[in-house]
């Protein structure tokens, strides 16, 4: 079955013949549909998505697939920008760049096979999106190369300069953080305990408004920081590393029971508020992987070895997640008393989280790969790009 693009979609993939652009969607919906990245899985869901359940057995859609994403690596590496592109569109962001971008990797095995997608998101309404990712072929750590590798690309694709980006303990490094000044990236980042403690201790003068404890040691510096008094905020210091001024700063984990009693950060932000509120967005870079996986596409599934592959799967996913979290925004535009959950200690969340209920309403919505397709025309004429892609 064969079914003519409309010009708003070609507009985004003018470089690719319309029947890849068509099996992209195809395999999209199919991963909807299926709720799973297993093309085994997926394959059996393409008959009703293309009407052909009478003339078409289910293997000859799984090779329609397979061959699909046979795509030449330096193809598929283009279906990612534009899918990219056709992703930010329809999420339909106005107004100020966003603030926040959050840095983090999910890794699993498959048999022998480790799978590291090291992932940039950029943090919009309280949802990470991501927007770049590369498979590192591990599961340990990543490395300063593999990182700049990621940035380097989001950069050439997003206009980052002035966002500020949210890292945990691993993605640290006075290179490191030299790079990312040098991109004019702000971040806060998470250290481990006695990191840097020798800046700390050495580093004694200079006090100023911002900086009231700058001749405290470290270990002065995390007895003051479990006194009642700094629960909130924390105690903060300037250290310079490699000719760059960074604040660092400790607070009492707000964690009952917590393993580690006290939170370390390193940040290029002066107040030391700032910090302490800025790091916990980072969660959402975690909650965006939990969606992806469990909660909605399966993405440990997958049943690719070839890393060029799962990068498509992965902005396959990517998308439909974008369009999820889409309508789920419109959906709560006016929300009730009932769409909150109220927990015993005061605090308040959704009933429902903004991914499932543009998801659940999604599901509704597409009955066919026609539908599919008109659907995403429809949004993509409403819509324009954000000022800060530029790709």
């Amino acid at each position: 079955m064969t079914l003519p693009l409309s010009d708003e979609i070609k507009g985004y993939f003018s470089k690719h013949e319309e029947h890849v652009v068509t099996n992209l969607f195809l395999a999209a919906e199919g991963v909807f549909e299926a709720k799973t990245t297993n093309l085994n899985e997926v394959k059996d869901k393409l008959a009703n998505i293309l009407g052909n359940q009478e003339t078409t057995k289910p293997e000859s859609n799984y090779q329609r697939l397979i061959r699909f994403f046979r795509t030449p690596d330096e193809e598929k590496q283009d279906l990612i920008q534009c899918l990219l592109l056709v992703s930010f569109c329809v999420l339909g962001l106005k107004g100020r760049k966003p603030k926040y971008l959050a840095l983090d990797g999910t890794s699993w095995e498959d048999g022998l096979k480790k799978i590291h997608l090291l992932t940039l998101s950029v943090v919009i309404n309280g949802v990470s999106i991501p927007i770049w990712w590369e498979e590192l072929d591990k599961k340990g750590t990543s490395n300063y190369e593999e990182r700049c590798k990621v940035m380097d690309k989001a950069c050439e694709l997003y206009n980052l300069k002035g966002m500020i980006l949210l890292a945990d303990r691993e993605y640290i490094g006075e290179e490191w953080f030299k790079y990312l000044v040098d991109k004019g990236l702000g971040f806060v980042i998470r250290v481990k305990k006695g990191v840097y403690k020798s800046y700390i201790d050495e580093q004694r003068n200079g006090v100023n408004k911002y900086f009231q404890h700058q001749q405290w040691r470290y270990i002065g510096m995390e007895r003051a920081a479990k006194k009642k008094r700094y629960k909130n905020v924390g105690v903060a210091k300037q250290i310079e590393i490699r000719g760059e001024k960074y604040t660092f700063v400790v607070f009492k984990n707000p964690k009952v029971d917590a393993e580690q009693p006290l939170v370390y950060l390193i940040s290029t932000l002066k107040k030391k508020k700032q910090i302490v509120q800025a790091y916990p967005i980072r969660w959402t870079i975690e909650c965006c992987f939990k969606h992806l996986k469990s909660n909605g596409f399966e993405l440990e599934a997958i049943n690719f070895k070839d890393g060029e592959k799962i990068k498509l799967m992965m902005a396959i996913v990517v998308f439909l997640y974008a369009l999820c979290i889409e309508q789920g925004w419109l959906q709560y535009r006016n929300m009730k008393k009932s769409d909150w959950k109220k927990f015993q200690n005061g605090d308040t969340t959704l009933a429902v989280s903004v991914f499932r209920k543009g998801r659940s309403y999604l599901a509704a919505k597409f009955n066919n790969l026609a539908s599919f397709l008109q659907f995403l025309t429809l949004m993509l004429k409403q819509r324009k790009l954000p000022f800060w892609v530029h790709v």
